[in-house]
C-alpha cells in the first residue's frame, strides 16, 4: 500500500468507500436478479447493467461521507453510457471505475477516461522528463482506476486500484483493495 507522502496514495476511510460502494452495488445487482429468467441476448447489457448498481452505490456512499471531501459526479459517456466519478478535490484525485475479467488487465481504453489519465504523466517521472514547464502550473487531476470482476456474484472476485499511462496501455501503478476500516 502507498504512503501518505505518494501522489496516488488514498486514505483507507477513502478506499473503503470504494470497496463498500462496489459490494452494496453487486449484492443489490444479484438480489435484484435473483428468480427471474435468463434473457437469451443478456451478455448485450448484463455487464452495463451491473456496472450502473455499483455507480449508484458509490455515488450514494460518498454522499453520505462528507468529512472525506469526495464529490460523486455522474457523467455521461457517448450519448448514453452514465458512470460515476469520485473527485478527491484538496489533493486533486479523480476515481474512475472499470470491470475487467482478471486483476492485472488494464481497462479497455476509453475516451471519457482519456481527459483525465492524461494529469498521470505529471506523476510519472519516466513519462514526464521531456514535459514542457507550463505543465507544473496547471490543475490536473491524478487519474486512479478501480478495477473489479463481479460477474461471479455479489461478492467480486478481486478489487485492485492503479494507475495507468496516459495512453491507458500500461500500469504506472497497481495493487489489491483492502478493507482495512469500517464507515458507519
Amino acid at each position: 500500500m502507498l504512503d501518505s507522502s505518494n501522489e496516488f496514495y488514498l486514505s483507507s476511510a477513502e478506499r473503503q468507500i470504494i470497496i463498500t460502494g462496489i459490494k452494496r452495488g453487486l449484492e443489490r445487482f444479484y438480489k435484484d436478479r435473483e428468480g427471474k429468467p435468463d434473457l437469451i441476448t443478456e451478455r448485450n447489457f448484463i455487464s452495463r447493467q451491473r456496472a450502473s448498481y455499483v455507480f449508484d452505490s458509490i455515488y450514494h456512499i460518498a454522499n453520505q461521507h462528507p468529512e472525506l471531501n469526495v464529490t460523486p459526479e455522474i457523467r455521461t459517456a457517448g450519448l448514453s453510457y452514465g458512470y460515476v466519478s469520485l473527485f478527491f478535490e484538496t489533493r486533486k484525485i479523480v476515481v474512475t471505475f472499470s470491470q475487467v475479467k482478471r486483476p492485472e488487465d488494464l481497462p479497455e481504453y476509453s475516451e471519457y477516461r482519456n481527459e483525465y489519465t492524461e494529469g498521470n504523466r505529471l506523476y510519472n517521472p519516466q513519462l514526464s522528463f521531456f514535459r514542457e514547464e507550463d505543465e507544473y502550473h496547471l490543475k490536473i487531476y491524478k487519474h486512479l482506476v478501480v478495477t473489479y470482476n463481479g460477474s461471479h456474484g455479489p461478492d467480486p472476485l478481486f478489487v485492485w486500484i492503479g494507475a495507468t499511462t496516459p495512453e491507458q496501455n500500461a500500469w504506472i501503478y497497481h495493487e489489491e483493495l483492502n478493507e482495512s476500516v469500517v464507515l458507519g
